[in-house]
């Protein structure tokens, strides 16, 4: 019956180490290719667009941090849900709205000389 009983104390730090290593880098380089396309996005002011760019790195900074400090005191487990949360809002953001400008706005015969060579 102790073995069912048993307190779980987490992931240990070697393995917590290797996962957040491989969490930061990783979606790093997607929230890097996603914010590279999301930048020559229309109809956003440029402080929008660098807000939003920057957003999910800062979140998954705190999702990596929230597991180390979940390890320390269990209550900070709600900072893992909040930094999941506000880092895939605002991929998510980025994506659909490159997605439509990409995909949609082409089709409805919407088109927009921003970011083309003609307005240089």
């Amino acid at each position: 019956m102790q073995n069912i009983a048993k307190i779980d104390k987490g992931a240990e730090i070697g393995a917590l180490t290797r996962v957040s290593h491989i969490h930061l880098f990783g979606i790093a380089f997607i929230f890097f290719f996603i914010g590279l396309i999301f930048s020559m996005a229309v109809g956003f002011k440029k402080w929008v667009k660098a807000f939003l760019i920057i957003v999910p790195f800062a979140f998954l900074i705190l999702d990596v941090a929230s597991w180390w400090l979940t390890k320390i005191n269990p209550g900070f487990a709600y900072l893992v849900i909040i930094g999941g949360f506000g880092y895939s809002l605002a991929a998510a953001v980025m994506l659909f709205t490159s997605l439509y400008q990409m995909w949609i706005m082409p089709l409805r015969g919407q088109i927009s000389g921003e970011n083309t060579w003609k307005n240089s």
